[in-house]
């Protein structure tokens, strides 16, 4: 959700294809759509189903969704805008897609060290955070979870936890001051014993580095779906078919437990709108929500059209 000049987007975009991407074609759009793709208040998930992009523009009465095909298979966990470098990135298990939404060129991110792409995150200065959980995926000794770092000039790094490995990091979120918020899958204990919980764990840690990471929250019985940071510090989590909230390092259940089927995204817009996305993966009916109270939802869309979605975006361009 970051903004930067045409210029600046398109170098990024060759030096992203030197690091080892794939570039697909989009097809040339209409003038009048390459400057309203995203407005202020749109959402955008990706589906699995039909390997597509998806913009949700919602409207007095109904939503207008808008599929833009990827050209390449997609098994979606997390997306992010940025109207800094006007780029939309989804976390595609093996690799990242990313979809400029000037040139409306695709470009595949891939690397030979990445495992399973759970989540990605633009930052301020269009750097790509990728939470990687790793070869060994969820559950499994020893840790071999990464939060890589794509820098506008190509590099690739790590982000380290004190000199520590990660263990499973699964979902990501930047504040409006530019803090990144990592929800850490079963993050300890550091060897399973009798009697012993896995916990998932909620760190925040600063720019420009991202290297001193404090937690926020860690308990056990989360098995974390969806992830959001509220401007005003509370924390939302998609807790399979429970919604949660935590607010204080205390958390409670937005609506009652089963009230939804999976929570499959999360986001806010700048009237502070919270949107829901809910359904079973690509076998069920998907549904997005607008969360007006504490359990006040209104439905927005449901069906095929954004059947088998996965993570949610609004739409912030740039002004």
């Amino acid at each position: 959700m970051r903004h930067g000049t045409r210029a600046a987007a398109l170098a990024f975009a060759a030096l992203l294809l030197a690091g080892g991407s794939t570039i697909v074609a989009a097809g040339e759009p209409q003038q009048q759509e390459r400057k309203t793709f995203l407005r202020n208040g749109d959402l955008v998930t990706a589906s699995g189903k039909s390997d597509s992009l998806l913009r949700m523009r919602p409207r007095a009465k109904r939503v207008r969704t808008t599929a833009v095909d990827l050209g390449v298979r997609v098994k979606p966990k997390g997306i992010t805008h940025s109207k800094f470098c006007e780029k939309i990135a989804i976390a595609n298990s093996k690799n990242v897609v990313i979809y400029d939404v000037w040139s409306r060129e695709i470009q595949v991110l891939e690397d030979e060290r990445f495992g399973l792409i759970a989540d990605v995150e633009y930052d301020m200065m269009c750097n790509l955070i990728i939470a990687d959980m790793g070869k060994q995926s969820v559950g499994r000794w020893p840790r071999d979870g990464h939060l890589w770092i794509l820098s506008p000039d190509g590099g690739l790094g790590e982000i380290g936890l004190r000199g520590q490995n990660w263990v499973n990091p699964a979902f990501l979120d930047m504040d409006e001051w530019g803090t990144l918020y990592i929800l850490d899958k079963e993050a300890g204990p550091q060897m399973p014993r009798a009697g012993e919980w896995y916990f998932d764990a909620i760190y925040k840690a600063g720019a420009p580095n991202y290297q001193w990471a404090k937690a926020k929250y860690n308990r056990a019985g989360l098995t974390a779906t969806a992830f959001m940071v509220h401007p005003d510090g509370r924390m939302f989590v998609g807790n399979e078919d429970d919604l949660l909230v935590i607010d204080n390092g205390v958390a409670s259940s937005v609506c009652a437990p089963g009230t939804f089927s999976r929570v499959n995204g999360i986001d806010i817009n700048t009237d502070f709108e919270i949107f829901v996305l809910d359904g079973f993966d690509v076998y069920g009916e998907t549904s997005l929500y607008r969360l007006d109270g504490r359990c006040e939802l209104r439905m927005m869309q449901s069906g095929a059209q954004i059947n088998g979605s996965q993570g949610l975006a609004v739409g912030l361009p740039s002004r």
